[in-house]
């Protein structure tokens, strides 16, 4: 009798959290990839005519690990694009690796874009450019490349340069991580499920076990109605002040830079005040957890007592 609703409830236990929660976690662990190599990025050196030069008259094949801010120069072939810096000029290479569009507007969450190359069609020639990575020769010119141990990173962007690294470090990384691709597709097919399972088993079991498939199935828009939208509302807030947090701890965590780095923001000594702020982000991300399950449980029980009262 109950075995329809030990399905339904394993199905929205599957498609509504525990997908969606690992995609979250693969999306935030890329873009902290992503901010963990814009702050190394930030500590090498920009690149110089005259470490091309040095590593050609050595018959160096590898030039070494820069940064180069400058400008699309021009477009060649399918995948690739000269960038212009203040003395010097290099190619990249997009083939494999994705290209970063900073949107222009305020510095928050989720306002960095992640795309192929390949989709790309706004890019012209002029667009300002960050590029970091392993440069080498190839047929006697110097390319920015992907490789394994060295991944290259391609920002477009609007920023001043001394401003570019927090801008980037402040905006790389999702505004909700559990909303991504991967959750559309499992909310979808746990609703496809759960719908199939309420009308395979819509005659055999009591309308209260209809009623308990049925609100398994409406557990993603259930948070949305009052008077669980009050809880949600607050999940919203101290979701919003979570992220804050955390980007103030990884503002914090950033090096000092080196002399004609691509960052002048002032540091100090912030260990102290960065673990204040973790502290805040775990508290703010707990609160933000418990706040949707208050949302959730309170209209699921609601909806539920309703039910049973208009039968």
């Amino acid at each position: 009798m109950f075995v329809p609703v030990y399905i339904a409830f394993a199905a929205a236990l599957l498609f509504y959290f525990l997908i969606p929660i690992a995609g979250a976690f693969r999306l935030r662990s890329q873009w902290r990839r992503f901010r963990e190599r814009i702050t190394r990025i930030s500590l090498t050196p920009i690149l110089q005519y005259g470490d091309i030069a040095s590593a050609s008259h050595e018959g160096r094949a590898i030039i070494g690990r820069f940064r180069l801010l400058g400008t699309i120069d021009a477009i060649e072939g399918q995948d690739r694009v000269w960038v212009r810096g203040k003395n010097v000029s290099a190619l990249v290479d997009l083939s494999r690796a994705p290209v970063y569009v900073a949107e222009p507007g305020p510095v928050e969450p989720g306002s960095i874009e992640r795309l192929r190359w390949s989709s790309v069609s706004s890019l012209v020639e002029g667009t300002s450019i960050f590029v970091g990575g392993l440069l080498h020769f190839e047929d006697g010119r110097p390319v920015f490349v992907d490789a394994p141990e060295e991944g290259l990173i391609a920002v477009c962007h609007d920023e001043v340069e001394g401003r570019l690294v927090s801008r980037l470090i402040a905006g790389g990384r999702a505004s909700n991580e559990y909303w991504n691709y991967l959750t559309i597709i499992s909310l979808a097919v746990g609703v496809a499920v759960i719908s199939g399972i309420l009308l395979i088993f819509r005659t055999t079991v009591f309308s209260t076990l209809a009623a308990l498939i049925f609100l398994s199935g409406a557990i993603p828009i259930l948070p949305f109605a009052p008077p669980g939208l009050i809880f949600f509302f607050a999940y919203f807030r101290f979701w919003r002040l979570a992220l804050a947090a955390r980007t103030s701890r990884d503002l914090l965590r950033l090096p000092p830079q080196p002399s004609g780095g691509i960052d002048d923001t002032p540091e100090g000594d912030p260990e102290i005040l960065t673990r204040h702020v973790e502290r805040q982000a775990f508290v703010y991300a707990g609160a933000a957890g418990l706040s949707f399950g208050l949302a959730l449980i309170v209209n699921f029980i609601l909806a539920f007592i309703i039910w049973r009262s208009v039968l």
